[in-house]
């Protein structure tokens, strides 16, 4: 079956031929499996550029979003709303409800979405519930997609604009980018984004920084595997238990 796909997909790929941005992700993983002593076919190289460069496209996600407006209609925002939004570690928190209680929280992260995303769907998945604050978490897809530290920044500090101009008021909270087994590759790039958010944080009234790092290390000092799904990336039980702990009280701060 693996062996079916991989053909047809060579097929694909030789029908539509290669733009200069999937050659350029061609590059970059290459070096990238380089640095880190792994190993990747060429056709697997090819399928993996051709998918982040799809995946590099703002309304990438755009599926996810009418779902959300669907779910929406004939409903009002409630006027103690608490928003979460970003990206899979947002989306997967099954118990956030129970976790925030007796916050009024709504979540609204999708996909594997880059900050890019969130930003092009400001206008539908969060302004329109002009919450009393926001909390949220998003970066780590893209800096694994080539962006670097300083682009993802820059892409946050678009989304703190529009939140500042569009809903002045509003508390938005940022969860740092945690560590993680399957992108420990990542680590410098993460820590970089992490502290332009935590500098951001403070000289901004309206924003703060919640470090979720030390939290999910061992004491050996690299990520837990204990506080992840098999895939080493996204979180079980414990890792959101870790997350409710630090999140709530700056919840509880707002006195909303």
């Amino acid at each position: 079956m693996i062996k079916a796909r991989l053909f047809l997909l060579l097929i694909f790929i030789v029908t539509i031929g290669c733009s200069s941005s999937v050659s350029d992700f061609e590059d970059k993983i290459e070096a990238r499996v380089a640095e880190n002593n792994g190993e990747m076919s060429s056709l697997e190289i090819k399928a993996a550029a051709i998918y982040l460069d799809a995946w590099s496209k703002k309304d990438f996600y755009q599926g996810d979003i009418d779902k959300f407006k669907e779910a929406d209609k004939g409903t009002s925002p409630a006027k103690d709303l608490i928003l979460f939004t970003g990206s899979s570690s947002i989306r997967f928190w099954s118990t956030l409800k129970e976790d925030m209680a007796p916050h009024n929280v709504l979540n609204r992260g999708f996909g594997g979405a880059h900050i890019a995303h969130v930003n092009y769907h400001f206008n539908e998945i969060v302004k329109p519930y002009k919450p009393k604050a926001i909390v949220f978490f998003c970066g780590t897809n893209d800096l694994s997609a080539f962006k670097s530290p300083k682009k993802t920044f820059k892409d946050f500090s678009k989304f703190f604009s529009m939140v500042k101009n569009e809903l002045p008021g509003t508390e938005l909270i940022v969860i740092g980018v945690k560590p993680s087994t399957a992108r420990a590759y990542l680590i410098p790039e993460e820590q970089e984004f992490n502290s332009l958010i935590s500098n951001l944080a403070e000289e901004e009234d309206l924003l703060s920084y919640v470090s979720v790092w030390n939290p999910m290390l061992t004491n050996e000092g690299k990520a837990n595997p204990d506080l992840f799904v098999d895939d080493g990336l996204h979180m079980n039980k414990k890792g959101y238990e870790i997350w409710a702990k630090l999140v709530k009280p700056e919840l509880d701060k707002l006195n909303l």
